[in-house]
């Protein structure tokens, strides 16, 4: 939990790797998961939460993200609620720059426009994009940099002009801060759209696979889950039934539906 670029997953596979015990770490920013190979004498899985935690991440297991209803979709939901949100304060903030930007004057004076630009951005500052700024502070104080890190450092600059321009003879670039938080959420929306169809086509095409097997002990049938099928294994396959894995035809013939494999829209 907490990734939000190939930087974040990048950071996690490091840290692991240079943990006594662990062999072999990968991180998967779309499938927010990590595979690791340790030995479990030298170092235990919570130790290796422990590690990933210390970067500035989360260990987040799949029965608390349904239960905290921050599945996929309610990953979407919020994305798109944010980018909503962000910019609703953004297109007025837009508005209200034109007459500045063509005629070259602020509108309807130069105080009222540059404190409407401040109390405009502030929402989207200290509110929406509260979860960018703190994303950044935590990766700062774990010495990491990430996208996060980039985008807190020029909406903040941007939006201390804004209070600037009331004491120096500056421009004001706090309305460019709600700009670029609104171009930020809207980019961040559309990734977790597509992450978000991409795991769910995913555990789709999972679904289809056999969830028993049917196998032949001392010439009697015994149907067992998948997980517990062991090498050596001979199994019966009935016409029309999903073959449970991968092996070699021992006796008999059938039909068989390739298509999930050969990715054919139709069965052959």
């Amino acid at each position: 939990g907490g990734m939000t670029c190939a930087s974040c997953a990048q950071t996690i596979e490091k840290a692991l790797k240079k943990t006594e015990g662990v062999k072999e770490a990968h991180v998967n920013l779309a499938t927010e998961k990590a595979s690791i190979s340790y030995h479990p004498t030298q170092i235990t899985p919570e130790e290796i939460d422990k590690v990933i935690e210390g970067t500035g991440y989360q260990v987040t297991g799949q029965e608390e993200v349904q239960e905290e209803g921050r599945g996929e979709e309610g990953k979407m939901r919020g994305a798109r609620k944010r980018m909503f949100l962000v910019w609703g304060f953004t297109i007025p903030i837009v508005v209200w720059m034109l007459p500045e930007m063509i005629l070259g004057k602020a509108w309807p004076s130069r105080l009222v426009f540059d404190l409407g630009m401040v109390i405009l951005a502030t929402p989207v500052m200290f509110w929406i994009g509260l979860s960018t700024l703190r994303s950044a502070a935590k990766a700062i104080s774990h010495r990491n940099a990430n996208m996060d890190v980039l985008i807190a450092m020029g909406t903040i600059a941007s939006y201390g002009t804004g209070f600037a321009t009331l004491f120096f003879p500056i421009a004001n670039y706090a309305g460019v801060a709600a700009m670029i938080f609104a171009f930020h959420l809207t980019g961040r929306y559309i990734e977790t759209m597509a992450k978000g169809r991409a795991s769910q086509a995913i555990k789709k095409l999972l679904e289809l696979g056999a969830k028993t097997a049917r196998i032949l002990v001392d010439g009697e049938e015994k149907e067992v889950p998948i997980e517990d099928v062991k090498l050596g294994d001979l199994m019966l396959v009935r016409p029309g039934e999903k073959i449970p894995t991968d092996g070699k035809i021992i006796e008999g013939e059938s039909a068989i539906d390739e298509s999930m494999a050969t990715g054919e829209s139709m069965p052959v």
